[in-house]
């Protein structure tokens, strides 16, 4: 997964920070002077800054039907998965595969799912004579292979429409940047004071972005 934060997650993953940060901030204070009260202010109204640039700088209705069907269409593609777990459990064959395909398109990372889905497609090619016991047919590991480009080709439609939104907020880089820096200063601090603690991850970028992308605000245990 790409853990960078784009323009138009800035403001979702400083907001999904600050729910740990504006609890922890004293204790990070004490360690790290600089996490002061006007530090918090700072950040607090960085994050409006940049809020009133997303409202300029909208999704168009085309990006909305873009994402919308990349969403719908990863929804069905998890939803088979669930059938072949089933099928596969019925002949002793690992899920783990499935698992693990299904937890990237429940985080959207769409590259990770399209290469899992294709070595499922061969895992299934090499074990056909015993799924057809299950209904399995000779072409479904084409149809998984479908299923994987489709998934990609989506994701890249989606993200070209999001480039184009990047490339209009350009000349307000410099406000995104700015709390850009402050997410990762933030993050600096918490994994320094609280090294031997669990809420250290909640200051390690991959899973800010990880629970930012599945909707995981409150910082609770993931979901496959």
């Amino acid at each position: 997964m790409n853990y960078r934060l784009r323009n138009d997650e800035v403001v979702t993953g400083a907001t999904f920070l600050k729910t740990n940060f504006l609890k922890d901030r004293k204790e990070i204070e004490l360690k790290l002077p600089e996490f002061d009260t006007k530090f918090e202010s700072d950040f607090l109204s960085q994050i409006v800054v940049v809020q009133k640039l997303d409202r300029k700088y909208a999704k168009t209705q085309e990006q909305i039907k873009a994402s919308q069907k990349l969403y719908d269409y990863s929804g069905q593609v998890n939803t088979g998965l669930n059938t072949l777990s089933f099928q596969f459990k019925g002949v002793g064959l690992s899920t783990e595969l499935i698992a693990t395909i299904k937890n990237k398109i429940h985080k959207l990372d769409i590259e990770g799912a399209h290469d899992g889905l294709k070595d499922l497609a061969s895992f299934t090619e090499d074990n056909l004579e015993i799924l057809a016991s299950k209904g399995i047919k000779p072409e479904y590991p084409a149809t998984l292979v479908d299923k994987a480009e489709e998934l990609l080709k989506l994701n890249e439609a989606q993200n070209s429409l999001m480039d184009q939104g990047e490339k209009l907020s350009t000349a307000n880089q410099k406000e995104y940047n700015k709390l850009r820096k402050m997410i990762s200063h933030i993050l600096g601090a918490g994994k320094i004071v609280f090294a031997e603690e669990k809420r250290r991850d909640f200051y390690l970028m991959s899973k800010l972005v990880s629970r930012m992308r599945s909707g995981n605000e409150g910082g609770k245990e993931e979901q496959e």
